[in-house]
């Protein structure tokens, strides 16, 4: 902490009148202190991710089919990989889904965090129930979830066919999870249900933080809901609804290999076939490591691109509020 030095002395110092505030002296210990504390994860960090990265940007620029002798079937071929991708009907099919399935996804999840969040924000009987049960799919893997949420699908006795005849709707008669038009927004609703609770917990920490004096007075002075949402609870949020977004886009690009393995396996017709997926199918399946890794620097690309219009559309957003 800094040292505040008494009005008398700092007189005699020819300092000026009142408290001053002296700089904290540097210990010669602190620098080793804080990279032995930190040291580890820098060291996991670069092992484990660094590393990777870099690995997968030069595997690359090679054609390394592991269905041979691996040591004689590396081959340095530049730039083919990703011209490669140019005629490759799968990968303008598995983008193509992979951007709809975060599209689809990302949006609900930020807008439905933030009213779930509002609504158990509040005080009211049954509170602490409902706080306690938004974490429950965090408490569940995303390969149990998809277990759960297979049945869930069932054409014949799951629960969603059973509520579509309640409705008097007609169920797809394949399935939810057998029909193009309805597997890939199957996905989403289950990835959705799993990245909520993360979602729901930074925006309360949020709406914690804006001062119920602040509400209450745009409440005296006739603001209603919406725009008490509006001006003042939005503007308090505004700066995790960035982070949010990022961490919901994560999840959906990670998250959907695990759902798409266990659920769909791409199909059908492909109409489930993200990329991430597809970059696994192409290592896994068909030994081609170099070609899965520049997919996976496609990828890549593709998420650092959606990063920046989310800064850019937030940036947007607060000059215009």
């Amino acid at each position: 902490m800094a040292k505040l030095i008494p009005e008398p002395l700092a007189e005699s110092a020819g300092a000026p009148v009142g408290l001053v505030a002296q700089a904290p002296a540097k210990k010669r210990g602190d620098g080793l202190a804080a990279g032995f504390m930190i040291g580890p994860n820098v060291t996991l960090f670069t092992v484990f991710v660094v590393v990777p990265i870099f690995g997968a940007l030069a595997l690359s620029f090679f054609n390394w089919n592991l269905s041979g002798d691996p040591f004689t079937t590396a081959k340095w071929v530049g730039l083919s990989n990703y011209t490669k991708m140019f005629s490759d009907p799968l990968v303008l099919i598995s983008v193509k889904n992979t951007l709809y399935f975060v599209a689809m996804g990302v949006v609900p999840t930020v807008f439905i965090s933030l009213g779930l969040a509002m609504l158990i924000n509040f005080r009211f009987p049954g509170v602490s129930i409902v706080r306690s049960l938004y974490l429950v799919p965090a408490a569940v893997s995303l390969a149990a979830s998809a277990v759960i949420w297979q049945y869930i699908y069932e054409p014949k006795f799951g629960l969603l066919s059973y509520l579509f005849d309640q409705v008097g709707l007609t169920p797809p008669i394949n399935g939810f999870l057998s029909t193009t038009a309805y597997a890939l927004p199957s996905l989403d609703l289950v990835c959705v249900w799993t990245t909520l609770p993360i979602g729901v917990l930074l925006y309360l920490a949020a709406l914690q933080r804006i001062p119920a004096s602040v509400i209450e007075a745009a409440t005296l002075d006739g603001a209603g809901w919406f725009r008490r949402v509006r001006y003042v609870i939005w503007p308090g949020v505004s700066n995790m609804t960035l982070l949010v977004a990022i961490i919901s886009l994560i999840a959906f690009t990670a998250g959907g290999f695990d759902l798409v393995n266990i659920l769909t396996r791409g199909q059908p017709i492909y109409a489930t076939e993200t990329l991430i997926y597809y970059i696994y199918y192409t290592a896994v399946n068909d030994f081609q490591w170099g070609y899965a890794a520049a997919l996976s620097v496609l990828q890549f690309v593709i998420i650092v691109g959606i990063l920046v219009l989310l800064v850019a559309a937030r940036q947007f957003l607060v000059r215009r509020s």
